[in-house]
């Protein structure tokens, strides 16, 4: 009896290791239906979503942005449901962004957030809470400007290095940063083809991005090759608005980024609001493909221009042509970047 005893005891262990690799192997079944597709929210691997009548998965974890819906990004959706493999993890280089740590000495949650300005809404879709952080670490050369209040208000502590701990009157009072790379200069001269009144726009836009005037620049220069100051807009057949010619679809797509990021609704006949949205949309897509350069030709051709690209009659989209005399003459103006 006592080997028939063995025998059973050995059959059931292994029928257990044959059950626990059988279901070990079978395809994990947690992607989460998150409804209609939005922007502003953040998706997981195997997220599945709808948009125009038509199911997608998720590839890789991001937070979405307009412009950004599954159709125009295979790199981060597949059509149809199920489940994708997990990616092999890798490891960011350590220059892909600012940390902020929930403890001192780069202890506890960490979430790294790349270049750009963050309002409290963005903080939170990225995994940071209101009031949170007690230490960062900063890559060489950049510098983190964290705000007490949301939309950058109250007061503001500068980090061009990093931090184990931030101090007493800094810790957990965190509800809005901007990350940048190098320091921006401290003043810059008008170009003396910019009218003062445009100058005034831009410096304005340049000062709620926290730009130190550079971006002012890179605005006067789109601005200039856009509508010429204003002087090339009697006539014109452009349906975009006015200064930056931002086109009807394009400004309609930035409409509620527009409103949380300068606290008011877009008023299509202020030339200010003109400039402050074709500012809101250029710093998006410089963040978005890596630098100014790019950004003007994804600015000027669309998320999706590539050399060669044609418009709906065919006729080539040359933005290379439209970024390559905006960024001279952003240059000329004694451009930095």
């Amino acid at each position: 009896m006592k080997n028939v005893h063995t025998r059973a005891l050995s059959l059931l262990m292994v029928l257990a290791v044959f059950l626990s690799l059988f279901f070990t192997a079978l395809p994990r079944a947690d992607a989460a239906a998150r409804g209609a597709w939005a922007a502003n929210t953040a998706y997981a691997v195997n997220d599945t979503v709808t948009y125009s009548g038509s199911t997608y998965t998720c590839l890789q974890a991001h937070t979405s942005l307009a412009g950004w819906e599954p159709p125009n990004v295979p790199a981060l959706w597949k059509s149809g449901g199920g489940t994708t493999p997990t990616p092999t993890p890798t490891t960011p280089p350590a220059t892909s962004g600012a940390t902020f740590y929930a403890d001192i000495n780069y202890g506890g949650k960490a979430v790294t957030l790349g270049v750009g300005n963050y309002v409290l809404s963005q903080l939170n879709a990225a995994g940071i809470p209101n009031d949170w952080m007690s230490s960062l670490k900063v890559p060489g050369g950049w510098t983190v400007e964290v705000y007490e209040n949301d939309n950058f208000g109250g007061n503001k502590w500068n980090y061009t290095a990093s931090s184990s701990w931030v101090g007493d009157s800094v810790n957990d009072k965190m509800s809005s940063v901007k990350i940048y790379t190098g320091s921006p200069p401290a003043n810059v001269t008008k170009p003396s083809e910019v009218p003062s009144q445009i100058w005034t726009y831009v410096m304005n836009v340049d000062d709620k991005f926290g730009k130190g005037g550079d971006f002012a620049l890179l605005l006067s220069a789109v601005i200039k090759k856009e509508s010429s100051f204003g002087a090339g807009l009697p006539g014109s057949p452009s349906a975009g608005d006015g200064l930056m010619q931002v086109e009807p679809n394009t400004r309609n797509a930035y409409l509620s980024q527009f409103s949380a990021k300068f606290g008011r609704a877009y008023n299509h006949s202020s030339e200010q609001d003109q400039v402050a949205l074709g500012g809101l949309i250029l710093d998006e897509k410089i963040s978005r493909f890596g630098n100014i350069y790019n950004g003007l030709l994804h600015y000027n051709g669309g998320d999706n221009w590539y050399p060669g690209a044609t418009d709906s009659y065919g006729r080539p989209i040359l933005a290379d042509q439209y970024a390559n005399a905006v960024y001279a003459t952003y240059k000329g103006y004694g451009g930095k970047n």
